[in-house]
């Protein structure tokens, strides 16, 4: 028969391990929270030198449209986002730009998110750009950035193109003798007090001719 002792030896040495091998893992927590506390510091960095690149074209699209959008921000620990709302008779449109790290801490990722209802036009719902933290690709940035604004705003003149001409003035080219809308007008001239539209140039060049008008 074994010692009780003996018992009692190998179970304090079980318990010991378990006592050694907690340890071990939490002093292993330890160094992978301020690792990544570390990693986080160099993130805001990079996500401040994103948002330094963003916030302006945000601004200008945000100043094209005017009361047709309500603009939301949203900041978290390590997530920034700015939420464009347009006001739309015929769609709901809400196109969402946001940033934060990736699992590993090592790139930043703008994201764009785009929800129309109803689905009744071709559109990307999901786009996103990655950069290393260490090094951020300004230019790659604004261009994708730049792309995916002009391709929401394609969209939105998609849908409210037949309101938009049948809001606008009509005008007729004098040569051509085409009617269409005022703001699509190519080329212009003033004579006796009346302005006169045209499609392109050669008309306008045209019409100045035929009324004699030097320097036209």
């Amino acid at each position: 028969m074994s010692d009780v002792n003996e018992l009692a030896r190998r179970i304090d040495a079980a318990l010991a391990g378990v006592k050694d091998k907690a340890q071990q893992q939490t002093q292993q927590r330890l160094q992978e929270h301020q690792e990544r506390q570390g990693l986080l510091k160099e993130y805001e960095k990079a996500q401040a030198k994103i948002v330094e690149t963003v916030k302006p074209r945000l601004e200008t699209l945000a100043k094209r449209a005017g009361e047709r959008a309500k603009v939301t921000p949203a900041v978290s620990q390590t997530r920034r986002a700015a939420s464009f709302e347009f006001k739309s008779p015929k769609a709901q449109i809400v196109l969402t730009f946001s940033v934060a790290p990736d699992q590993q801490v090592k790139r930043a990722v703008v994201e764009s998110d785009l929800k129309v209802v109803p689905v009744l036009w071709k559109f990307d719902s999901h786009s996103e750009f990655s950069t290393p933290i260490a090094n951020v690709d300004t230019d790659g940035l604004t261009k994708w950035l730049d792309d995916r604004i002009l391709s929401v705003v394609g969209m939105f003149v998609e849908i409210h193109e037949a309101e938009v001409f049948d809001k606008a003035e009509m005008v007729e080219d004098p040569v051509a003798k085409i009617s269409f809308p005022k703001f699509a007008a190519g080329a212009t001239l003033d004579q006796g007090g009346k302005t006169h539209f045209f499609i392109d140039e050669k008309t306008r060049a045209e019409f100045a001719t035929q009324k004699g008008i030097a320097g036209a």
